[in-house]
């Protein structure tokens, strides 16, 4: 039997971090799924392997993976290396807590309150409460399962009876779609709700959906917001949903995992100015926190309903009634075992404090401005005007193309992007237009490089269009 001990594995992990730290790289490898499978040997078997193998490994690991600490990296709603956070969660790792009670992981506990406490005073809950999940999808999910309680808390027990509804914009994110299906309310009462052109929802349009859902007797519970879309960045306007909410006595949530940091922000934080009117929000600090995947958090403006939705069990075993009972958060949360996240974020928010999120959220805004600036004087379009950190954008060609024509050119022109490490970008879709879709999450990317990419993609369009025809597809 091979053994490897934990000074070996650290050593190596200095190593491994040292030759991949100073090789150059593109921001990507173009290499399909077949053609990686053929060169490297990932199989397992009878015998192991020595220290050299795994550490190989490990480099192909790294190497083959997009470089997501890259300024080129602007694909997704995250990018950049957050040296404190990744120095958290490697601790974490070496600790392997888990977050059930105080007894196993007492610091991480204490943190993960002071978070808590830190993000409900950003949203504006004065006496919330939360709990860290996986994700934006685990919170969206507690999220339904609290509106689920409110409206009917008999569920808990004795399962759902009646036909419940729940609404969301025709720009939510597909969670919403998930968390109905395991709560066992099925996707066909997930009602769709219009957004306006630049992707908002249409607040005149959600009142008559539920009176709809009404004339037809069900039970409207849940009304999920987004702040910061996923495609378009857009902000749905909480004022006005949460009187409809109030009219109708229905639970408002609001996804905040790509947007509610921009409370940190002094100058822009009226995007999400009402945040304290809703139940609950959702917020991911491993999008524009930058702390490494994955950490989250599911915040409520009550207290006491986590403990009451997500409890059963464990009393006899686990969730001993000693002096540091009240300090136990696993009956606030779905899962049992629960990795100790909170240390990568408390690593991060301690090392520069709210000021910190506050300038990174100002210079990316004000980088958005300088690029829209670029777009107008280029031969490209907008495709919605972004108040966010998201921009759409495709090519105007001399002569019209079809919808079908220009996602293929926005395509090839992606491909090209990062065939010459250019930029790792990606193409989106929304209101029947589909765009090259850029992510501004990384305080390395400069207004000389978002330059330098529109040019390269004004010469990929043109060399593209002289060689293919787009218009007929």
């Amino acid at each position: 039997m091979t053994k490897h001990s934990v000074q070996q594995s650290l050593m190596t992990l200095n190593e491994v971090i040292e030759q991949y730290d100073t090789q150059a790289r593109p921001v990507t490898q173009n290499v399909n799924a077949a053609q990686l499978k053929a060169k490297l040997d990932v199989s397992l078997g009878e015998e192991g392997a020595d220290i050299n193998e795994l550490k190989e490994m490990s480099l192909n690991y790294l190497r083959q993976n997009p470089d997501v600490s890259s300024a080129k990296f602007n694909k997704l709603l995250y990018s950049g290396l957050n040296a404190p956070a990744l120095l958290g969660d490697w601790v974490t790792s070496v600790s392997n807590a888990t977050m059930h009670t105080y007894q196993v992981s007492p610091v991480a506990t204490l943190m993960e309150l002071e978070l808590i406490d830190q993000w409900n005073k950003l949203v504006g809950f004065d006496r919330g409460e939360g709990v860290m999940v996986s994700g934006g999808s685990q919170a969206n999910l507690i999220a339904m399962l609290l509106a689920r309680h409110k409206a009917y808390p008999q569920a808990k027990t004795q399962g759902i009876r009646d036909t419940m509804v729940a609404y969301v914009s025709d720009q939510a994110h597909y969670s919403s779609l998930k968390a109905i299906n395991v709560l066992g309310v099925g996707s066909d009462n997930l009602i769709a709700v219009a957004s306006d052109e630049q992707g908002r929802i249409l607040p005149d349009a959600l009142e008559q959906a539920i009176k709809s859902s009404l004339a037809l007797g069900h039970k409207p519970f849940y009304i999920g917001l987004t702040a910061g879309t996923t495609v378009l960045g857009a902000y749905d306007n909480v004022a006005q949903c949460s009187q409809i909410s109030k009219r109708y006595d229905l639970w408002l949530h609001i996804d905040g995992a790509w947007g509610a940091p921009v409370l940190f922000s002094q100058t822009h934080k009226h995007l999400l100015a009402d945040s304290h009117l809703a139940d609950s929000v959702a917020w991911d600090a491993h999008k524009l926190m930058n702390v490494p995947l994955t950490a989250a958090v599911i915040l409520t403006r009550e207290k006491g309903l986590l403990k009451a939705v997500c409890s059963g069990g464990g009393s006899d075993y686990l969730f001993h009634a000693d002096e540091n009972a009240q300090f136990n958060l696993g009956e606030r949360s779905i899962q049992c075992g629960r990795r100790a996240d909170a240390l990568k974020v408390w690593m991060s928010w301690k090392a520069i404090g709210n000021k910190g999120f506050s300038d990174k959220i100002d210079y990316l805004q004000q980088l958005k401005a300088d690029f829209l600036a670029v777009v107008e004087r280029s031969s490209f379009e907008l495709l919605h005007q972004p108040s966010y950190l998201n921009v759409l954008f495709r090519y105007k060609a001399d002569a019209p193309l079809s919808e079908a024509g220009s996602k293929a050119l926005c395509i090839d022109i992606c491909e090209k992007l990062k065939q010459q490490n250019i930029a790792y970008s990606d193409y989106a879709s929304c209101k029947g237009k589909s765009g090259i879709r850029l992510i501004l999450a990384n305080t390395n990317i400069t207004i000389e490089q978002l330059a330098t990419m529109l040019t390269a993609c004004e010469g990929f369009a043109k060399e593209l269009i002289a060689n293919r025809d787009y218009s007929n597809l």
